[in-house]
Protein backbone atom coordinates (compact mmCIF):
# COMPACT_ATOMS: atom_id res chain seq x y z
CA UNK A 1 0.00 0.00 0.00
CA UNK A 2 1.44 3.70 -0.68
CA UNK A 3 1.16 5.92 2.12
CA UNK A 4 -0.26 9.32 1.14
CA UNK A 5 0.76 12.19 3.40
CA UNK A 6 -2.45 14.14 4.69
CA UNK A 7 -0.28 17.23 5.04
CA UNK A 8 0.81 19.27 8.16
CA UNK A 9 0.88 23.13 6.65
CA UNK A 10 -0.05 25.34 9.27
CA UNK A 11 -3.29 27.47 8.59
CA UNK A 12 -3.32 30.45 6.92
CA UNK A 13 -4.76 33.57 8.72
CA UNK A 14 -8.15 33.74 7.71
CA UNK A 15 -10.00 36.86 7.07
CA UNK A 16 -13.06 36.33 6.15
CA UNK A 17 -15.58 37.69 8.44
CA UNK A 18 -19.05 37.86 8.92
CA UNK A 19 -20.77 40.76 6.34
CA UNK A 20 -23.64 40.53 3.62
CA UNK A 21 -21.88 39.76 0.27
CA UNK A 22 -22.30 37.14 -2.82
CA UNK A 23 -21.00 33.91 -3.03
CA UNK A 24 -21.11 31.46 -6.05
CA UNK A 25 -24.11 29.39 -6.03
CA UNK A 26 -23.08 25.40 -5.53
CA UNK A 27 -21.71 23.85 -8.28
CA UNK A 28 -23.31 21.73 -10.03
CA UNK A 29 -20.75 19.21 -11.12
CA UNK A 30 -16.84 18.51 -10.89
CA UNK A 31 -13.95 17.23 -12.43
CA UNK A 32 -11.26 15.75 -10.63
CA UNK A 33 -8.70 12.82 -10.29
CA UNK A 34 -7.73 11.17 -7.10
CA UNK A 35 -5.39 8.27 -6.47
CA UNK A 36 -6.87 5.49 -4.69
CA UNK A 37 -4.96 2.42 -3.40
CA UNK A 38 -5.24 -1.05 -1.76
CA UNK A 39 -3.40 -2.72 0.68
CA UNK A 40 -3.49 -5.02 3.38
CA UNK A 41 -6.12 -3.68 6.57
CA UNK A 42 -2.99 -3.63 9.57
CA UNK A 43 -1.14 -1.44 6.88
CA UNK A 44 -3.80 0.99 6.32
CA UNK A 45 -4.56 1.04 10.01
CA UNK A 46 -0.98 1.48 11.43
CA UNK A 47 -0.55 4.54 9.16
CA UNK A 48 -3.47 6.09 10.02
CA UNK A 49 -1.94 6.45 13.75
CA UNK A 50 1.09 7.99 12.35
CA UNK A 51 0.66 11.51 12.20
CA UNK A 52 0.45 12.86 8.97
CA UNK A 53 -0.13 9.70 7.52
CA UNK A 54 -3.16 7.81 6.29
CA UNK A 55 -5.39 6.71 3.03
CA UNK A 56 -5.75 9.31 0.53
CA UNK A 57 -9.89 9.29 0.73
CA UNK A 58 -12.24 7.34 2.46
CA UNK A 59 -13.07 4.27 -0.42
CA UNK A 60 -16.52 3.37 0.11
CA UNK A 61 -17.92 0.16 -1.39
CA UNK A 62 -19.13 0.77 -4.54
CA UNK A 63 -23.13 0.52 -3.83
CA UNK A 64 -23.09 4.10 -1.65
CA UNK A 65 -22.58 5.62 -5.55
CA UNK A 66 -25.73 7.86 -6.06
CA UNK A 67 -27.57 10.63 -4.59
CA UNK A 68 -29.26 9.86 -1.39
CA UNK A 69 -32.03 11.74 0.76
CA UNK A 70 -30.25 11.86 4.40
CA UNK A 71 -32.06 11.72 8.05
CA UNK A 72 -30.19 13.27 10.40
CA UNK A 73 -31.58 13.17 14.63
CA UNK A 74 -29.21 13.87 17.11
CA UNK A 75 -29.66 11.48 19.83
CA UNK A 76 -27.20 12.60 22.30
CA UNK A 77 -25.26 15.60 23.71
CA UNK A 78 -22.28 15.30 26.33
CA UNK A 79 -20.31 17.81 27.51
CA UNK A 80 -17.37 15.08 29.57
CA UNK A 81 -15.38 18.04 31.34
CA UNK A 82 -18.52 20.36 31.79
CA UNK A 83 -20.69 22.91 30.04
CA UNK A 84 -18.00 25.33 30.72
CA UNK A 85 -15.75 23.75 28.96
CA UNK A 86 -17.95 22.87 25.90
CA UNK A 87 -17.80 25.56 23.12
CA UNK A 88 -21.21 27.34 24.11
CA UNK A 89 -22.42 28.06 20.02
CA UNK A 90 -22.14 24.01 19.08
CA UNK A 91 -23.63 22.66 22.73
CA UNK A 92 -26.74 24.98 21.81
CA UNK A 93 -27.00 24.02 18.40
CA UNK A 94 -26.45 20.01 19.23
CA UNK A 95 -29.17 20.35 22.19
CA UNK A 96 -31.78 22.35 19.56
CA UNK A 97 -31.50 19.54 17.34
CA UNK A 98 -31.76 16.92 19.94
CA UNK A 99 -34.68 18.84 21.05
CA UNK A 100 -36.35 19.38 17.57
CA UNK A 101 -39.78 17.45 16.45
CA UNK A 102 -38.32 16.82 12.88
CA UNK A 103 -34.58 15.28 12.15
CA UNK A 104 -32.29 17.34 9.44
CA UNK A 105 -33.17 16.40 5.93
CA UNK A 106 -30.59 17.10 3.61
CA UNK A 107 -28.93 15.37 0.27
CA UNK A 108 -25.61 13.04 0.51
CA UNK A 109 -23.45 12.30 -2.64
CA UNK A 110 -20.84 9.29 -3.89
CA UNK A 111 -18.85 9.57 -6.99
CA UNK A 112 -17.36 6.43 -8.69
CA UNK A 113 -13.53 6.07 -9.12
CA UNK A 114 -11.66 4.89 -11.66
CA UNK A 115 -8.96 2.89 -12.01
CA UNK A 116 -5.82 5.12 -10.74
CA UNK A 117 -8.35 8.24 -10.77
CA UNK A 118 -11.94 9.26 -10.33
CA UNK A 119 -14.11 10.59 -13.00
CA UNK A 120 -16.89 12.74 -11.37
CA UNK A 121 -20.15 13.03 -13.67
CA UNK A 122 -22.56 11.24 -12.13
CA UNK A 123 -24.05 15.24 -10.39
CA UNK A 124 -27.00 14.35 -11.07
CA UNK A 125 -27.54 10.83 -11.42
CA UNK A 126 -29.80 8.64 -9.71
CA UNK A 127 -28.28 6.06 -7.78
CA UNK A 128 -30.46 3.08 -8.58
CA UNK A 129 -30.03 4.15 -12.32
CA UNK A 130 -26.49 3.79 -11.82
CA UNK A 131 -26.43 0.47 -10.41
CA UNK A 132 -27.22 -0.63 -13.93
CA UNK A 133 -23.61 -0.08 -15.23
CA UNK A 134 -22.14 -2.67 -13.23
CA UNK A 135 -19.29 -0.28 -11.34
CA UNK A 136 -17.77 -2.35 -8.55
CA UNK A 137 -14.99 -0.32 -8.00
CA UNK A 138 -14.58 1.88 -4.89
CA UNK A 139 -16.31 5.62 -4.59
CA UNK A 140 -15.68 8.59 -2.62
CA UNK A 141 -17.87 11.34 -0.80
CA UNK A 142 -18.14 14.33 -2.64
CA UNK A 143 -17.53 16.43 0.06
CA UNK A 144 -18.03 19.74 -1.22
CA UNK A 145 -22.08 19.19 -2.24
CA UNK A 146 -22.39 17.21 1.13
CA UNK A 147 -20.82 20.31 3.09
CA UNK A 148 -23.10 22.82 1.27
CA UNK A 149 -26.39 20.48 1.62
CA UNK A 150 -26.09 19.46 5.55
CA UNK A 151 -25.11 23.30 6.40
CA UNK A 152 -28.13 25.12 4.56
CA UNK A 153 -30.00 21.94 6.52
CA UNK A 154 -29.09 23.48 9.85
CA UNK A 155 -31.88 25.47 11.61
CA UNK A 156 -31.95 29.36 10.46
CA UNK A 157 -29.28 29.29 7.90
CA UNK A 158 -29.12 30.88 4.78
CA UNK A 159 -30.42 29.51 1.65
CA UNK A 160 -28.51 26.29 -0.14
CA UNK A 161 -27.75 28.78 -2.89
CA UNK A 162 -25.52 31.60 -0.48
CA UNK A 163 -22.95 28.48 0.33
CA UNK A 164 -19.87 27.97 -1.63
CA UNK A 165 -17.59 25.08 -0.67
CA UNK A 166 -14.12 24.78 -2.21
CA UNK A 167 -12.61 20.48 -2.12
CA UNK A 168 -10.79 18.97 -4.90
CA UNK A 169 -10.52 15.10 -4.65
CA UNK A 170 -7.11 15.57 -5.63
CA UNK A 171 -6.64 17.48 -2.51
CA UNK A 172 -9.75 15.68 -0.18
CA UNK A 173 -7.97 16.89 3.22
CA UNK A 174 -8.88 20.28 2.85
CA UNK A 175 -12.72 21.67 2.51
CA UNK A 176 -13.45 25.40 2.94
CA UNK A 177 -17.06 26.39 3.37
CA UNK A 178 -17.95 30.07 2.43
CA UNK A 179 -21.28 31.97 2.81
CA UNK A 180 -22.08 35.76 3.28
CA UNK A 181 -18.63 36.45 4.31
CA UNK A 182 -17.53 33.73 6.79
CA UNK A 183 -15.59 30.89 6.07
CA UNK A 184 -14.89 27.18 8.34
CA UNK A 185 -11.77 25.54 6.63
CA UNK A 186 -11.58 21.61 7.34
CA UNK A 187 -8.03 20.18 7.48
CA UNK A 188 -8.04 16.06 7.46
CA UNK A 189 -5.05 15.28 9.52
CA UNK A 190 -5.75 11.97 10.42
CA UNK A 191 -8.29 9.07 9.14
CA UNK A 192 -8.89 5.23 8.96
CA UNK A 193 -11.99 3.08 7.71
CA UNK A 194 -12.36 -0.61 7.73
CA UNK A 195 -12.93 -3.43 5.04
CA UNK A 196 -16.45 -3.85 4.23
CA UNK A 197 -17.78 -7.02 5.80
CA UNK A 198 -21.59 -8.17 6.03
CA UNK A 199 -22.99 -4.85 5.41
CA UNK A 200 -20.80 -2.87 7.51
CA UNK A 201 -18.82 -0.21 7.09
CA UNK A 202 -16.75 2.04 9.68
CA UNK A 203 -14.64 5.34 9.25
CA UNK A 204 -13.26 7.60 11.56
CA UNK A 205 -11.66 10.88 10.52
CA UNK A 206 -9.68 13.64 12.78
CA UNK A 207 -9.34 17.32 11.91
CA UNK A 208 -8.35 20.44 12.54
CA UNK A 209 -11.47 23.53 11.97
CA UNK A 210 -10.77 26.66 11.43
CA UNK A 211 -14.50 29.01 11.79
CA UNK A 212 -13.97 32.57 10.77
CA UNK A 213 -17.07 34.67 11.09
CA UNK A 214 -19.93 32.13 12.18
CA UNK A 215 -20.62 33.58 15.66
CA UNK A 216 -20.09 36.75 14.09
CA UNK A 217 -17.21 37.79 15.92
CA UNK A 218 -15.32 40.69 13.78
CA UNK A 219 -11.82 39.86 14.46
CA UNK A 220 -9.28 38.13 12.09
CA UNK A 221 -8.81 35.26 13.91
CA UNK A 222 -10.35 32.22 13.40
CA UNK A 223 -11.48 29.91 16.51
CA UNK A 224 -10.25 26.90 16.20
CA UNK A 225 -11.25 23.19 17.14
CA UNK A 226 -9.78 19.84 16.74
CA UNK A 227 -12.79 16.98 16.03
CA UNK A 228 -13.33 13.18 15.25
CA UNK A 229 -15.51 11.81 13.52
CA UNK A 230 -16.14 8.34 13.75
CA UNK A 231 -19.08 6.52 11.55
CA UNK A 232 -20.62 3.45 11.55
CA UNK A 233 -22.95 1.90 8.50
CA UNK A 234 -25.17 -0.79 8.37
CA UNK A 235 -26.87 -1.98 5.02
CA UNK A 236 -28.94 -4.99 3.92
CA UNK A 237 -28.02 -4.98 -0.61
CA UNK A 238 -30.72 -6.32 -2.94
CA UNK A 239 -29.59 -9.74 -4.87
CA UNK A 240 -28.15 -7.65 -7.47
CA UNK A 241 -26.15 -5.53 -4.91
CA UNK A 242 -28.44 -2.07 -5.12
CA UNK A 243 -29.29 -0.44 -1.98
CA UNK A 244 -31.89 1.14 -1.20
CA UNK A 245 -31.10 2.33 2.42
CA UNK A 246 -28.25 2.87 4.54
CA UNK A 247 -28.22 3.32 8.60
CA UNK A 248 -25.62 4.68 10.44
CA UNK A 249 -24.41 6.31 13.77
CA UNK A 250 -22.12 9.40 13.45
CA UNK A 251 -20.63 9.96 17.05
CA UNK A 252 -18.62 13.89 16.27
CA UNK A 253 -16.47 14.42 19.43
CA UNK A 254 -14.76 18.45 19.93
CA UNK A 255 -11.45 18.89 21.10
CA UNK A 256 -9.53 21.61 22.73
CA UNK A 257 -6.65 21.54 20.49
CA UNK A 258 -4.38 23.85 23.19
CA UNK A 259 -4.57 20.74 25.38
CA UNK A 260 -4.32 17.64 23.10
CA UNK A 261 -2.85 19.43 19.77
CA UNK A 262 -3.90 17.91 16.56
CA UNK A 263 -2.71 14.95 16.17
CA UNK A 264 -2.49 12.46 19.94
CA UNK A 265 -5.92 11.65 20.98
CA UNK A 266 -4.25 9.55 23.85
CA UNK A 267 -6.04 9.89 27.11
CA UNK A 268 -7.59 13.02 25.51
CA UNK A 269 -11.04 13.69 26.73
CA UNK A 270 -13.23 15.67 24.18
CA UNK A 271 -14.95 19.00 25.53
CA UNK A 272 -18.19 17.60 23.73
CA UNK A 273 -19.60 14.54 22.30
CA UNK A 274 -22.94 15.10 19.68
CA UNK A 275 -24.20 11.29 18.34
CA UNK A 276 -26.55 11.51 15.61
CA UNK A 277 -28.44 8.47 14.03
CA UNK A 278 -28.45 9.18 10.18
CA UNK A 279 -30.50 7.04 7.27
CA UNK A 280 -29.85 7.38 3.63
CA UNK A 281 -32.57 6.76 0.95
CA UNK A 282 -32.63 6.76 -2.33
CA UNK A 283 -34.14 9.78 -3.82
Amino acid sequence: MHLQPVGRAAFARLAVLFASGAVLPPPESASAAVKLSNGMEEVRKAASLIPGYGPPDIAFPAAFRGRWRVQNRVVDVKAPLGEEAAPAAALRAARALMAAEKPLLYEARFLATESGGISITNDKADGVALSANAYSGPVIADRAFNAEHRAAAQPGAFPLQDYEARWEATNPNVLTLACRGSLVETKVTKRSFDAPFEGAFGTSEYARIADAGSEGVMSSVPQIIAQRVQTKYKWDAAADGTLRQIEALELASTFDPTATGFADLAGATPVLTVKSRVVFTRE
